[in-house]
Formats: C-alpha cells, structure tokens, sequence
C-alpha cells in the first residue's frame, strides 16, 4: 500500500496527470488512493478493521470462558449470535466468529484425543507425575500421596506419602527418582499449584527435563497416570494404614510393596510383559544434555511460528502451541504415536 501511494506520486510528479488518470492504470479506485493519502498523512494505519469502532474494552477472559460453554457442532456452533449481542460493544461480528471458530476445532481436537490410544517406543521418554488424596484407616487424617510412573514401560517409579503436600517436597520427590533412575527427557503434569511450583521448575530446568503440561480442565490428557493412580487405590480399598504419632515408616513401607506388586504384574499392553522388565531392560531412551538444549529450541522457535501466524493470541495459546510442537517433535522422532479407532495415523 505504501509503495503504491509512492509509485502514484512519483507517476504524477514526473507526468503531471491527474488521479483520475493514473488510478485506473495502476489498479485502484481514485477514493481508495485518497482515503490512503488521508490516513498517511495523519499518521494512522492504512487499513482499517471494517465497521463502526467499539467504545468497551473486551473482557477476553470471560467471553472465552462463555464461548468454551457453547455447544459445537460440527460446522455451526449453537448461541453465537445470542453472545455476539452481548457483547457487540466490545468486539465484531468477524472478530467473535474467529474466536468461535478456534474454539470449535479445539473442542472436536478433544474429543479426537478422547477416543485416541498414545503408545511411547521407549522407556525415559516420557514420566507422569500427579498427587492424590488417601483416607487412612482405622479413620485418621488423609495423607496425600505423590505418585509417578514411565508411560512407555507402565513402571511405577516412586510413591511417596505427605501429611501436607508443598512444592519443595514435590521438588525433593524429583530429585530422588532423577538420582535413582535418570531424568526423562519430557515430564507429564497437570496444572496443580504444587506442581508447577519455582522450585520444580528449577529442578526440570537443572536436568534438561522438558514440560508437557495438561489443557486447563482436561485431566485425560495425563490420563495414564490417573489410571496408574487408579490401580493403586483399587489394591487398597479401605485405605492406607493410620500412621502412628505421625510416623509415615509403615506407610511408606505400604506404598512400596505395592510398587513392586503392579510392576512385576504382567501387562496386556506390554504383550504380556511386566512394567519392571520393560522399563530396566529396555528399550530406553538416553539424551545428553547438549541434545536437550537442541530439542528445546527446536521446540520452542516451532511454538513461535505458530504463534506469530495466528491472529489473536490468548493466555492459553502459549502453553497449547508449545504441547503441539513437542509432540510434532516426538511424532517425528518415532517415539510416540497416536492410534485412533478405524483410522490409520
């Protein structure tokens, strides 16, 4: 647009014609060129968003919050119009039809990964972490339990019981499993305060161990380590046993038998192997740290791209473009895949 108000200005310098000559010669309208003109001289952008300007700023996370409510269908999303009424002061028609739209496939996304089957190639690619509430019996306080497991072998790596869960216990509980069996190259969390926590990020950060951390209210997507979680429980269902004078030796003595009992179960999904004899056998993944730093960046400047070719970015679009383009890097890498039912991927 700027290079043709210059070639327009410089074509009647040099020939002295009027507008109403040269603007069918170089393509435009004589109004358009003079609107251009208008804006250039007043400094403002030469395009301008069609229609009437909004006199309210946009409450963006509570529009996002009600369009995430809104039933999508495959094509059309229900009560779009009823929500463009709401909120025509704020923003435009077009404006509100991106945003829903976006909204839309993220939805259909989920309910793809819903139905999908992930399997990992190799143990040390990939750790769950999660926490969880369990009553103690005869009836005492709850302890919260930290539990993680490598999803490619099913192998539970560590169980330990806190009377009152804090983010540098969370850290210490890392460190052990790192010092005892290596870091992973990726770490599965979900958005638990605890868990995300400056002193868990500086232990990732100290062992190369890079973050996929789970969409905001979808807990399936670390759904493996809920299930392990799951199993646990089902072993003990009347609880853990009270600890005395707040002494955790028997619980933890508890938790680790069960440990051991489930990874020398054989598993269906490992073809009839044990989680112990996949996970110390192998195959396993071994990535020095100058690598991870590579991956990283690859990751990271993928993240970007996304990002810069969006149109609008959200709070949530920089964690969700990071998560895509580290499993893009896994896929390629041969060390995850996704199987959905009847379809080849």
């Amino acid at each position: 647009m700027h290079t043709c108000l210059h070639q327009a200005a410089a074509a009647q310098s040099c020939t002295g014609s009027s507008l109403r000559r040269l603007c069918p010669r170089i393509g435009l309208s004589r109004a358009t060129l003079g609107r251009w003109r208008q804006r250039q001289c007043a400094g403002q952008p030469l395009l301008l968003t069609p229609g009437p300007a909004k006199t309210q700023p946009l409450p963006l996370a509570r529009l996002s919050g009600q369009i995430e409510g809104l039933t999508h269908g495959r094509r059309r999303t229900q009560g779009t119009g009823s929500l463009y009424q709401q909120y025509h002061q704020h923003i435009s028609r077009r404006a509100l039809g991106r945003l829903v739209r976006q909204a839309r496939c993220q939805h259909h996304e989920h309910l793809r990964l819903l139905t999908c089957h992930i399997t990992w190639a190799r143990a040390q690619t990939v750790w769950a972490v999660d926490a969880t509430e369990w009553p103690t019996v005869p009836a005492g306080p709850k302890l919260q339990v930290l539990a993680a497991s490598d999803l490619a072998s099913h192998y539970g790596l560590g169980l330990q019981p806190e009377p009152h869960l804090t983010g540098e216990r969370v850290a210490e509980y890392l460190v052990g499993l790192i010092q005892r069996h290596g870091p992973p190259l990726f770490l599965k969390r979900d958005n638990g305060a605890v868990l995300r926590t400056p002193a868990v990020q500086h232990v990732l950060a100290q062992a190369g161990i890079l973050p996929l951390d789970s969409p905001p209210y979808y807990p399936p997507y670390n759904g493996a380590i809920e299930n392990y979680i799951g199993q646990l429980k089902r072993a003990l269902p009347d609880g853990l046993p009270c600890p005395p004078s707040g002494n955790l030796g028997p619980v933890r003595a508890c938790l680790h038998g069960l440990r051991l009992e489930l990874n020398a179960r054989p598993r269906p999904a490992l073809h009839g192997a044990c989680p112990a004899d996949r996970f110390h056998r192998g195959p396993r993944l071994h990535v020095p740290k100058p690598e991870r730093a590579a991956i990283f960046d690859w990751i990271w400047q993928r993240a970007r791209r996304t990002l810069s070719t969006m149109e609008t970015v959200h709070p949530r679009s920089l964690p969700t473009a990071w998560r895509h383009a580290a499993e893009l890097w896994l896929r390629c890498q041969g060390l995850m895949a996704i199987n959905y039912p009847n379809q080849n991927h």
